[in-house]
């Protein structure tokens, strides 16, 4: 991993040369029939190698952290999984590590999931689990950041099934909810949303064809048959996803680069690619390494 992310290490999708700043494009039209028009429309950058995705990434989460907490007095952030998602946590603890970083006040700081597999606590394959290996134990023993301000998903030790996890989750994301925020869907106010893809287009655990894509009066949703194991999970919902100030794609890897390019193509449906209805209210990047944009157009 880069000791520093460099703006240079960003390629243009249809040029092999590295450009002074990462290539930013807007689809002529990625918009989902379901979107709300109000959402930012996506724009990718794509860099030469994963590592350098990830400097830029845990760069702009930990300036996000730093401006929403002095001007809102608190920041929230949501994480996610997948190798790259724990890549940019681990890249966030070598900056908070390194002499003269800004950061939060990490009292001010406020962790939530995007998704969970419906786990026991220690079990190594909950994306929390990995977030605290990678950055949150760190950031709880060393600078001060209050377990109770992690809100991680239930555990299978929590809730019997699915669906009571997602209703316990959101009382959990209810008691936090922002000022305005609608009956049903009370929510903090999200200042980013990390979201990875998986080869099926799915995101979160919102998976093609599922009866979670089209829940839209809650905020949180369970899942008994993930087509990837384990089956039983929780998810945010769409209208959560939407909430977001920014929703950040981190993207990386060949496996990835056919959803990517689908949820990146106009007329495409969301039931087939759940990808494309991933907007933030105020901007929707998706950030990619050369493999994962391989078959961008």
């Amino acid at each position: 991993m880069t000791d520093s992310p460099q703006a240079t290490s960003a390629e243009s999708t249809s040029s092999e040369s590295a450009s002074a700043e990462p290539t930013s494009a807007e689809p002529a039209s990625a918009e989902p029939a379901s979107a709300e028009s109000a959402l930012a429309a996506p724009r990718t950058e794509v860099f030469a190698e994963k590592d350098q995705l990830v400097s830029v990434v845990a760069e702009r989460l930990l300036a996000v952290l730093v401006d929403a907490a002095r001007e809102h007095g608190e920041a929230h952030a949501v994480l996610t999984g997948g190798s790259a998602g724990i890549a940019v946590l681990a890249q966030v603890a070598e900056l908070v590590a390194r002499p003269g970083t800004e950061t939060p006040s990490w009292r001010q700081v406020h962790f939530w999931w995007g998704d969970e597999r419906l786990l026991p606590s220690d079990d190594p394959e909950r994306n929390a689990q990995q977030a605290h290996t990678a950055l949150l134990d760190a950031l709880i023993a060393e600078h001060g950041l209050p377990e109770e301000n992690v809100h991680r998903m239930p555990t299978s030790e929590d809730a019997a099934d699915p669906g009571i996890g997602a209703e316990m989750y959101a009382t959990e994301l209810q008691g936090h909810a922002a000022d305005g925020s609608q009956d049903g869907l009370a929510l903090p106010r999200f200042d980013v949303l990390l979201l990875g893809v998986g080869p099926d287009g799915h995101v979160a655990s919102l998976f093609p064809g599922k009866a979670a894509l089209e829940v839209t009066e809650t905020t949180t949703t369970g899942e008994d048959s993930s087509p990837k194991p384990p089956p039983q999970r929780i998810s945010l919902t769409f209208p959560a996803i939407h909430s977001a100030q920014r929703v950040w794609m981190v993207v990386s890897g060949a496996d990835k680069a056919e959803a990517a390019a689908q949820a990146l193509t106009p007329d495409t449906v969301v039931a087939e690619i759940p990808a494309v209805n991933a907007r933030g209210t105020r901007e929707t990047i998706w950030h990619l390494d050369r493999a994962a944009a391989s078959q961008l157009s």
